[in-house]
């Protein structure tokens, strides 16, 4: 009587399977717990009470991890956007300074001599009176 009164036995395959709907775990993770248990020789029939803590925490964490990821994801992408953002009216700033200068700079003369105008007829020889 005591046997009829627990509750049904549940595998370890059923319980992965149980969490990563209830967490949204990734295939590749699912995959990754089921490996782990097989390469240690357990069967993914076997009862899932000796492991029940460890896969609640690890498939809390992995969704912890997920949530902190996509969350950082969603920062870059702002902080991209902001950047873009400061380079444009960077480029603003920098076109309006140019065209303020342009503005005020006095116009540009090209000196040109004239052969005669203010020419010095130099010969050269030495620096004392002969």
């Amino acid at each position: 009587m005591r046997d009829a009164m627990r509750s049904p036995r549940v595998t370890l395959e059923e319980s992965i399977v149980k969490l990563a709907s209830e967490t949204g775990a990734s295939p590749s993770f699912v995959e990754k717990v089921r490996a782990l248990f097989l390469g240690r020789g357990i069967d993914l029939e076997d009862s899932a009470e000796p492991y029940t803590d460890a896969l609640n925490e690890a498939f809390r964490r992995h969704a912890s991890i997920r949530e902190r990821i996509d969350e950082a994801r969603g920062s870059l992408g702002r902080l991209h956007a902001n950047i873009t953002e400061l380079g444009e009216v960077f480029q603003d700033h920098l076109a309006r300074l140019r065209g303020m200068r342009e503005r005020t700079a006095p116009p540009s003369v090209k000196l040109c001599l004239v052969p005669g105008e203010f020419d010095r007829t130099v010969v050269p020889g030495p620096d004392e009176i002969q």
